[in-house]
């Protein structure tokens, strides 16, 4: 008789935060469509358009304002994939495993490819915002930017940091041993 393999607690709370992620990303995807709805039955472009603050956003934020829907979408089809991702993975089902292995590390690749992104989109929104102010409203915004523009990459490059150790861990054969399927005979 087989003894039972002991469940890690690093599989457990994965597994339920990927749960709580997908239930609250479903909850953000349903308001988010629900703006969505709402500024088509106004006109996007006319709500954007009367948004002084709208201009000087970065690029890609004013890119996802315009495209709210898809951006709902998303939200939804992340979010649905990730809470039976999370089931399989109390289950300990080997595909639930090796699929977070994959999302992850592709997640913590985007992540370290976004910083330079991210880096020419808060100068793009620099460079808007500073746009016509006279030099000591100039001087305050760049006391700022330095700051955030560090800041945000030190995160993201932390998420991808977070990301790609969840992989590796759940790639150990210490973690893979709790999802092989128990051989029935003797």
């Amino acid at each position: 008789m087989a003894t039972p393999v002991p469940r890690s607690l690093f599989v457990a709370s994965t597994a339920w935060s990927l749960i709580v992620v997908g239930v609250l990303g479903i909850l953000l995807a349903l308001l988010t469509g629900m703006l969505w709805l709402m500024l088509s039955a106004v006109g996007t472009e006319e709500v954007l358009a009367e948004m002084p603050v709208f201009a000087i956003l970065p690029p890609s934020l004013r890119w996802l304002m315009r495209h709210l829907g898809v951006l709902a979408l998303f939200l939804l089809a992340t979010s649905v994939v990730a809470i039976p991702l999370g089931i399989g993975l109390i289950q300990r089902r080997e595909w639930a495993r090796a699929a977070s292995v994959w999302i992850c590390a592709v997640l913590a690749l985007l992540h370290a490819i976004a910083v330079p992104w991210q880096w020419l989109q808060m100068a793009a929104w620099r460079s808007a915002l500073v746009a016509g102010f006279p030099s000591f409203i100039s001087d305050g915004i760049d006391s700022l930017y330095w700051p955030i523009q560090i800041s945000s990459a030190l995160m993201t490059l932390a998420l991808a940091i977070a990301l790609a150790w969840t992989a590796r861990k759940l790639a150990q054969p210490s973690v893979r041993v709790e999802f092989e399927v128990p051989k029935i005979g003797y």
